[in-house]
């Protein structure tokens, strides 16, 4: 007889979603959970839209970023916008394709997609839906009444939650999903052999992405090794233009390496004494694991700037918007060291480990339980009478 089928919906906005979804799947996978379909909803749904609205996204981390901000905070405010009234729509012939088809069990959802839990209400059906909140901090997007359990990262997102009509019972802090690799101990000595790296002196990690948020990214380095000695790493991923510009400026700096795309990331952030990124909630959540102390830089209005503040307010990262206070703060942290220890001390306490192992435990216990009905669906109405 065939175990229970999970069906995950993500987004392809950003690469977080999709890590998350990946880590889940293999989580259920190592449990012994096999009959597992992901789908990229929206996309799937709307390809050209998709793509499109990916696009702006994307140029918001440089020249959007008031309007994305806008839209962000308006449509947390209002539940009733249009944006939302769309959202809620939008993809549902598509969500009723694959229903139909793959007959889940249950709906695990990592994107924030009204659609979903609004395809329930509409359709009456019995699929229990679940939703892993990949931020520390909640949008209206992600809020419905018919959402079973929430899966959050933080007590402030119950309290959140609660204010909104979702009934406590249905929330469980978790924290986020990542990979396991970043709750691992790595061999730090032999890693910074592979790279020339001294153990005694402090590495400065930057993650600069495929977006290079950063501008005159050379003139930080650069303004790092004037104010401090240290060794400067800087992660470039796709961003093949970023790395070859810096590799033509430190091509003969010792102390000064510059990685393309890295799929090392928990081992340099194990090694790293600081860490300077965007603050993304996976990203974040890597960072708390191997407890780093972080300068989050390049914040975009939305949930960006509401992880960040987050995470400054638990005195756990230091939050800048210039080159000088990057490099201001970089220093502190480097060369004070009760400062740094307070830091990662905040952290260890702060973060929750397995988050994907609690969640996949209480999908399966959840899928067990006899009140649990996952009958087959039968579909009276049309796709047009569920949207009017």
């Amino acid at each position: 007889m065939a175990g229970p089928k999970v069906l995950i919906l993500t987004g392809s906005y950003g690469n977080g979603h999709l890590q998350v979804t990946k880590t889940l799947e293999k989580t259920f996978r190592d449990k012994g959970i096999t009959n597992i379909v992901t789908s990229d909803l929206f996309f799937e749904a709307h390809p050209l839209i998709t793509k499109v609205t990916r696009y702006l996204y994307i140029k918001s981390f440089t020249y959007g970023q008031r309007i994305y901000g806008g839209i962000y905070y308006g449509t947390d405010k209002k539940k009733n916008s249009y944006i939302t009234k769309v959202t809620r729509r939008l993809g549902m012939e598509k969500l009723d394709e694959i229903v139909q088809r793959e007959n889940p069990d249950i709906i695990v959802n990592t994107f924030p997609m009204l659609v979903v839990p609004e395809y329930r209400k509409r359709k009456g059906t019995l699929i229990p839906i679940v939703t892993v909140v990949t931020d520390y901090c909640v949008h209206n997007h992600w809020i419905h009444e018919e959402v079973d359990t929430y899966y959050v990262s933080t007590n402030e997102i119950v309290e959140r939650l609660k204010k909104s009509g979702i009934l406590p019972q249905k929330v469980k802090v978790t924290g986020i999903p990542i990979q396991p690799s970043f709750e691992q101990k790595i061999m730090q000595e032999s890693f910074l052999k592979t790279f020339n790296l001294s153990k005694t002196k402090p590495i400065i990690l930057i993650i600069a992405g495929a977006f290079g948020v950063l501008q005159d990214l050379d003139q930080v380095v650069q303004e790092i090794q004037n104010s401090t000695d240290c060794q400067v790493v800087v992660i470039c991923g796709k961003n093949k233009k970023l790395k070859q510009s810096l590799d033509s400026s430190f091509c003969s700096e010792n102390d000064v390496k510059i990685i393309g795309y890295s799929n090392e990331i928990d081992k340099w952030m194990s090694v790293a004494t600081v860490l300077v990124t965007k603050p993304g909630g996976i990203t974040l959540s890597e960072a708390l694991a191997v407890h780093v102390p972080l300068i989050l830089f390049g914040c975009v209005p939305g949930q960006e700037t509401e992880n960040a503040l987050y995470f400054k307010q638990k005195g756990i990262a230091e939050v800048v918007d210039s080159k000088s206070e990057l490099i201001t703060q970089i220093t502190e942290i480097v060369t004070n060291d009760s400062k740094r220890k307070e830091m990662k001390q905040r952290m260890e306490q702060l973060y929750k480990g397995s988050a994907a192992n609690m969640i996949c435990d209480d999908i399966v216990e959840m899928l067990s339980s006899p009140s649990v009905q996952t009958t087959p669906l039968v579909i009276e109405q049309t796709y047009a009478e569920t949207i009017s």
